[in-house]
């Protein structure tokens, strides 16, 4: 099949980007003609074999020009081509199928900013969008039941169907062997909880910080301003190669105020990371023990404290069962039936 994937950018920074890039492999190993619509290429990945890219202009001066340019942009392209099918990843409509990884732009304002929908214009256009992209596909497609949940009660009548994120099981695997070379070379001893995540205050930094207990190190991956802190906080930006942090870690923490699943839970859960995160997380619906989804700082402290090696074991083997292989596999299912 000739297929279309759409999103802003073509990168491995960020869950759904990686999903992105790990699907559109995968439908050219299956012998499918790949053609992805983005914005934005990661300099590396613009020979990716197989793939064709097309461009997706898009304005910057304001958050609410890109989005509507690049909604327009998306729009025009996809009356040049006839594809087979078209599969987005973003917010813009014309889509057969729609993967609604990021939720609902509404549910994101009512968990997370339940005031700023009322008195933001942006939020206003995001949510419109949003609204388009939704009611316009075929099939939507969730990766946890708390997404599908929000997008049911958000648009009712809309078919829904929940696709659990993968993971790539022999790039996010335990490794001994990192985990003692990374901790020598950051000089670190003791114990450490990583916090991998862009969007410091809706992946909890904040509660993360104010979780940890004494004799502890917090390690930050991901794009955000630094926090005020003890020193045991420590930044790293982000990283092209977060597995070496999640198998050089004790444990990962994602006190997220609301994710409709967390990727970075899944690769944490592959690397034999046991992982500490929120009901408001859709990746909560995988972990292996009820004490591991905790809703404040006391949990959050407690539970870090009762982590073992072992619970990661335990963690590993449940990321066996949610492969990349298999993720995409349904996905492509779907796919198939959305014309």
């Amino acid at each position: 099949m000739k297929i279309a994937l759409v999103h802003r950018r073509y990168t491995t920074n960020g869950g759904t980007e990686r999903y992105l890039v790990g699907f559109s492999r995968w439908l050219v190993a299956g012998g499918h003609e790949v053609h992805v619509l983005c914005h934005q290429v990661r300099p590396d990945l613009t020979t990716e074999p197989g793939i064709h890219f097309h461009p997706l202009p898009m304005i910057r001066p304001t958050r609410i020009a890109k989005v509507l340019s690049l909604y327009h942009s998306v729009d025009r392209a996809l009356q040049k081509i006839d594809f087979d099918r078209v599969l987005g990843f973003g917010r813009h409509s014309g889509h057969d199928l729609f993967r609604a990884g990021g939720g609902s732009h509404r549910a994101y304002l009512r968990r997370v900013h339940p005031l700023r929908r009322w008195i933001d214009p942006t939020d206003w256009v995001e949510s419109w969008v949003d609204a388009r992209a939704i009611r316009s596909a075929k099939i939507v497609v969730a990766n946890s039941q708390l997404n599908a949940t929000d997008l049911r009660q958000d648009y009712p009548g809309v078919r829904v169907e929940v696709v659990y994120n993968g993971v790539d099981l022999q790039r996010f695997s335990p490794d001994k062997n990192v985990r003692r070379d990374l901790r020598a070379e950051l000089r670190e001893e003791g114990p450490v909880a990583l916090f991998l995540g862009t969007g410091f205050y809706r992946k909890g930094l904040d509660r993360a910080i104010a979780a940890l207990p004494a004799g502890w190190k917090l390690w930050v991956v991901g794009e955000g301003r630094p926090l005020p802190g003890p020193p045991s906080v420590r930044y790293f930006g982000s990283q092209r190669d977060p597995e070496r942090f999640l198998r050089a870690a004790d444990v990962m923490i994602l006190p997220t105020r609301y994710d409709p699943f967390a990727n970075a839970c899944l690769e944490a859960m592959a690397c034999g990371l046991p992982v500490l995160s929120t009901p408001t997380n859709g990746a909560s619906e995988v972990l292996p023990e009820p004490w591991m989804i905790c809703e404040h700082r006391d949990q959050f402290h407690a539970a870090l404290l009762r982590c073992t090696p072992e619970l990661g074991q335990r963690c590993r083997e449940v990321a066996e069962g949610l492969s990349a292989s298999h993720s995409y596999a349904r996905l492509f299912t779907l796919l198939q039936e959305s014309r």
